[in-house]
Parts: C-alpha cells; sequence; structure tokens
C-alpha cells in the first residue's frame, strides 16, 4: 500500500490515444489509483473535475474550446482546488504552467521516468501535508510554493536575500551565480532549473540557457540578429545596465512579460 492509494486522478488530453497512454502508464506504475473521469476537451475536463472532486488532474495544454491552462485558471478560483499536472509536447509553457499554480508538468510523448518523478513529488507534498479525514490531504500544502528568500554564502557567514533584490541569475564555467542589485555577486550551488521552479514566475524570466533575469530590472529590449533580442537592464551600483542575450527558444515567452 502507498499513499497514494484512493487518490482520485482525472485526465484531459484532446488526443485519446495519448489520453489512454497516460492512464495506462499511471495505473501500471500505481495500481491503487483511482481515475476517476477522462476527458477530450477542456469544457468537458472542467466539469468532470467540478462533479468528480479529484485529487489531482492531468491537463493537456493545447485542447479545442478551453485550453488546460484555461481550465486550471477556473480550478484555482475554487474552494478545493486539485492539484494540476500539465501535459504538454512543448516545453515552451512551462513558465505559463508554473503561473497558474501548476504542481508541475510533463512532456509528450509520456515518459515512464517524468511519470514517477511528478507522482513522488506529489507522495512527499502528501508525506509533508496535515492530516484531512477523507485522504490525508491538505489541498493548501499542495500549491507550489514560490521561495521569496534565499541564503547565500559570503565568506564564514550566510547572508539572506529577497528574491526581488537579485538582479540576475547566470550559469558560467558550470557554476551557478547569482547577482544582486546592489552588484555582489554569490556563487551558489542551486541550478538555473531549480531557480526556475523556486523563483516566482511573475518576476523572474529564464530569457536563455545560461541566464534568469528580474524582468523588474529590464530597462530596454534592443532586436538583435535573426529576430532575436538583447535586454539592457538597469544601471546597476556601478552605473552600468548589463546586456543579456534572449536565446531563440525562450524569445516568445518574453511577450508573456512585456507587450513587444
Amino acid at each position: 500500500m502507498t499513499r497514494l492509494k484512493g487518490v482520485k486522478v482525472v485526465i484531459a488530453d484532446d488526443e485519446k490515444l495519448m489520453a489512454l497512454e497516460l492512464q495506462a502508464l499511471l495505473l501500471e506504475l500505481y495500481f491503487d489509483l483511482q481515475i476517476v473521469g477522462v476527458a477530450h476537451d477542456g469544457e468537458t475536463a472542467l466539469e468532470l473535475v467540478e462533479t468528480c472532486k479529484p485529487d489531482i488532474a492531468f491537463l493537456d495544454i493545447q485542447m479545442p474550446g478551453m485550453t488546460g491552462l484555461e481550465v486550471a485558471k477556473r480550478l484555482i478560483a475554487g474552494e478545493e482546488p486539485p492539484v494540476v499536472v500539465f501535459a504538454t509536447a512543448y516545453d515552451e509553457y512551462a513558465l505559463k504552467a508554473f503561473a497558474v499554480n501548476a504542481m508541475d508538468y510533463i512532456l509528450k510523448p509520456y515518459d515512464e521516468a517524468d511519470i514517477r518523478r511528478v507522482m513522488e513529488k506529489f507522495e512527499k507534498l502528501l508525506a509533508g501535508s496535515s492530516v484531512n479525514p477523507k485522504l490525508n490531504i491538505n489541498k493548501e500544502s499542495l500549491k507550489p510554493d514560490r521561495i521569496r528568500k534565499f541564503s547565500l554564502e559570503k565568506g564564514d557567514r550566510m547572508k539572506i536575500i529577497d528574491s526581488d533584490k537579485i538582479e540576475l541569475i547566470y550559469a558560467k564555467d558550470r557554476l551557478v551565480y547569482i547577482k544582486t542589485l546592489d552588484g555582489e555577486i554569490y556563487r551558489t550551488k542551486l541550478t538555473l532549473q531549480e531557480y526556475e521552479v523556486k523563483l516566482p514566475a511573475e518576476h523572474f524570466f529564464r530569457c536563455h540557457r545560461n541566464y534568469i533575469v528580474n524582468v523588474n530590472q529590464i530597462k530596454e529590449i534592443a532586436t538583435w540578429f535573426n529576430k532575436g533580442y538583447i535586454l539592457i537592464l538597469k544601471q546597476n551600483a556601478a552605473g552600468k545596465g548589463q546586456e543579456i542575450p534572449v536565446g531563440r527558444a525562450y524569445a516568445a515567452k518574453l511577450r508573456e512579460y512585456i507587450e513587444l
């Protein structure tokens, strides 16, 4: 018996074969789950969730009528929303997924390792939750936390930095650094991917495989070759605004933060 025994699941995917594949993978790996509904469009998914009251909902982002993102926005406005995991063929939707309090997202075609990763994350959340008479689930505890403060090493001390004091995070020579608004630079043990998840998604933008920037520190945007962009940050303590490239794979996401 696992903590997942009795956990109710709804799956929504407009591709019927993909929905069946996800259902089969979930039950193969976690036989004690309850698949209480499968939908192939956003409206039906919303109705299923409202009727069946699942604990976790796998939502395809791109569905006819109402997208998975729109469904999630409606759900989180309710009193007892399920934990949401998005399914998509494009990882460019990752930031949008976290912006609507999704626990995680998985890429198509579905992979056993990804399924295990999200369900193990779900189990850990259950293990840390307070008691609920039904399933030992505290819904509030399942919403993803965005960390607002970080401890960074400075000599023999740990300095506490508010996330809004971070100008950018960057990778160089296989190491990751945080640069603050006062020009201080700290080496950190976390990866860019981990910061991408932990930082408030509405304020931090992964603009390049080597950079995450505080969008509130962007002063100007310059066009670059091949329809790319350069972000020019506000002047820091040194009196100069740093220029940060926007990778081609990330350029479309920029529009989520700034009207271009």
